[in-house]
This record gives structure tokens, C-alpha cells and sequence, in this order.
């Protein structure tokens, strides 16, 4: 596919490009830098100045936060159709620092042309304030996992998880695939895997799930003591 079909493709499927005409679609064309990125590469780093926000058209990107005693908390992983990074529209510099989990392709929007961009298409800036909306009940949600005790977490975490990858009814046993490794889910989770690890030991104590294939497949032997552990 040619370079601008191929753009203005992605930015279609783009959660926050949705409703815009095509019109608009030629103008944010015209500003979106592609970029390819491999594996473990960062993005943006926290407290760099802010230049531009990205979109992601392939692949995986983690979001996450880093504290001054080291430890790392992953905010959110971003897929494709997902922007990252929109805050530098407001602030001048990163919160959050970023990396790639996989291959991925991206479109770069410099902060000056995409503010410009707003103040001449209004429909645009408020797309960019819906995704702000959205990204903030997500960090409420997040602040409030935190809250709760690590074997909360995870359940409240596989049953997501089984929301997505399994098909109504949820009746045991069914079996879930990990998609990061157990230390990329333990930074999701707020923790560390030592606790993580425990934690998974107490559940195929008490027969509520069984892991295989190097702890990656997780059979869900039971959704109803998983649902319980979710609000302990």
C-alpha cells in the first residue's frame, strides 16, 4: 500500500481520529510522521521536553512510571488504534516514559502543528479531549487497583483478561494466554514477581487455576472463587 492510503487507513482505525471527514484526515496526514521502531526501544523517556504525541498503528507499547526508589509501575499498554503521550499538548514535558514490547509502526505529531490543527478544526480538539476523559477514568480505575491487596489484582486482572479472550458463558475450566511476561505483569499489577509468584502458588493451592506451558496458559478451574478473590 502507498505511503497516504496506507496513512489514512491507520488514522481511521484510530480511536481518536473516529467521526473526522475526510478533510480533516488529509490535514492530520499531512503532520503524521511515520516511524518503525523495534523491540525494548524507548519512545520517550519520563521528564523529557514534550515535542509530540504518537499513534500506534502495529504492535505493543508500554506506558509506565518510574519512582525515585526504582521501583517501576506499568500504567497501561497501548495497542493499535491507541494515541500515547496526548499530555504534551498541555504540559511541556512527559509524565510517563515509554517503550516498545514488539515491532511496532507509529505516526509522530508535533505538538505546535497539532495544536494548530485544533484551533482550525474544533472537531479535532474535542476528540482530544475525549480521550483525555477516557485516560483519566482509566487512571482512577488503576489508583483504585492499587488500593486493594495483590491477590485483588490479579484476579480482577485474569477475569479481564478472560473477558477478552473467552466467549460467554465463562464456565470452568477454560484457559487464558499471558500476554506480557510474569515481570511485565507484576509492574502491571503494582508489584514484584516474587509476590506475583506467590500469589499464583496460593491460587493452584486452592484449585482455582492451573498454569502450563512455563507458566504462560492459565486453566481457570474457578470463576466463582475467582470473582471472590477480585473483592477481598
Amino acid at each position: 500500500m502507498d505511503a497516504v492510503p496506507r496513512t489514512l487507513a491507520d488514522l481511521r482505525r484510530s480511536t481518536l481520529f473516529q467521526g473526522l471527514d475526510d478533510g480533516q484526515l488529509d490535514r492530520l496526514t499531512g503532520i503524521a510522521c511515520p516511524v518503525s521502531l523495534p523491540p525494548a526501544r524507548t519512545v520517550f523517556s519520563q521528564g523529557d521536553p514534550a515535542k509530540a504525541f504518537f499513534l500506534l498503528a502495529e504492535g505493543k507499547v508500554k506506558v509506565f512510571k518510574l519512582f525515585r526508589d526504582g521501583r517501576m509501575a506499568t500504567i497501561r499498554h497501548v495497542g493499535p488504534g491507541e494515541t500515547f503521550g496526548e499530555s504534551v499538548l498541555f504540559h511541556d514535558v512527559y509524565p510517563s516514559s515509554t517503550e516498545t514490547m514488539e515491532d511496532c509502526r507509529l505516526y509522530r505529531f508535533e505538538t505546535g502543528e497539532f495544536r494548530a490543527l485544533m484551533l482550525e478544526h474544533p472537531e479535532i480538539a474535542l476528540g482530544v479531549l475525549a480521550a483525555m476523559a477516557r485516560l483519566m477514568i482509566m487512571l482512577n480505575r488503576r489508583v483504585e487497583e492499587l488500593l486493594l491487596p495483590v491477590p485483588a489484582r490479579l484476579a480482577r486482572y485474569l477475569l479481564e483478561l478472560a473477558e477478552e479472550q473467552l466467549s460467554a458463558p465463562l464456565i470452568a475450566p477454560r484457559i487464558v494466554r499471558l500476554p506480557t511476561s510474569k515481570r511485565e505483569l507484576a509492574a502491571r499489577l503494582g508489584t514484584v514477581p516474587e509476590t506475583l509468584s506467590r500469589t499464583f502458588d496460593r491460587y493452584k493451592r486452592a484449585d482455582v487455576v492451573r498454569m502450563s506451558g512455563g507458566g504462560e496458559l492459565i486453566e481457570i478451574l474457578d470463576f466463582a472463587a475467582l470473582h471472590r478473590m477480585a473483592q477481598e
